[in-house]
């Protein structure tokens, strides 16, 4: 039956189901009764009625105990207020759970690169890593803005003030080279990403990914820790 199975997905058993439409149909029963019209064993009844009871569906009363439900109407009140809640509730916990999953990755282009980048770093809270090929003017004045911990690995990364800089080798050739271009990547506090390609065109790849961010920083931290080692020596 149907209404047995749509009772059951509102938390009833097939016995309190099943001995439920017994009474909404018949009226007053025993137990014996209910036994013998729902085919709940009769070992089984008194339990299932004791749970009703516990619920509110169903009142029992005299000697030998008799047994009544409440009002169909009044039942149908009880569970949709009921799924009311359940509805509520998901509606404010499931958007927090699928909010944190949220992985953006967005591509800028000409002008609106560099303005990303002015965004990124001045919501900055705790630390921006970064590795660039040659850092130019412009990302220059942008970085500098920086309020919190900024390290830098670059060609001229000891241009940019307050920086904590770490500089390739350096070979006039490959400076001048370079000086057109200002390609790489930045990490700001270890959630979000933006990966420069800066020449003729500009072009810059913004992930909000902690998977990216973190992979991104485990292949630049052992080139940090390489010119860590040779700033000591």
């Amino acid at each position: 039956m149907r209404i047995v199975s749509v009772l059951k997905y509102f938390g009833f058993s097939d016995y309190e189901a099943k001995a439920l439409i017994s009474l909404l149909s018949r009226g007053e029963m025993s137990a014996k009764d209910i036994a013998e019209v729902s085919g709940i064993p009769r070992t089984s009844v008194y339990d299932v009625m004791s749970s009703l009871e516990s619920k509110g569906f169903v009142e029992a009363f005299g000697k030998p105990k008799r047994f009544k439900a409440i009002r169909a109407e009044e039942i149908i009140s009880i569970l949709s207020e009921k799924a009311g809640r359940e509805i509520e509730f998901l509606q404010k916990e499931l958007p927090k759970l699928s909010s944190t999953e949220v992985e953006e990755i967005r591509i800028y282009r000409g002008d609106l690169v560099l303005e990303k980048l002015r965004e990124l770093v001045e919501e900055t809270k705790e630390n921006i890593f970064g590795i660039l090929s040659y850092i130019s003017e412009d990302v220059k004045e942008i970085l500098e803005r920086c309020r919190s911990r900024l390290v830098l690995i670059s060609l001229n990364a000891s241009e940019v003030k307050n920086a904590e800089a770490y500089e390739f080798e350096r070979r006039d050739k490959v400076v001048d080279s370079f000086r057109e271009h200002c390609h790489g990547l930045l990490i700001f506090d270890d959630k979000k990403t933006i990966f420069l390609f800066r020449g003729q065109s500009s072009l810059g790849v913004v992930s909000e990914s902690r998977v990216i961010a973190n992979f991104s920083k485990m292949m630049l931290m052992p080139v940090l820790d390489l010119l860590k080692s040779r700033k000591i020596d």
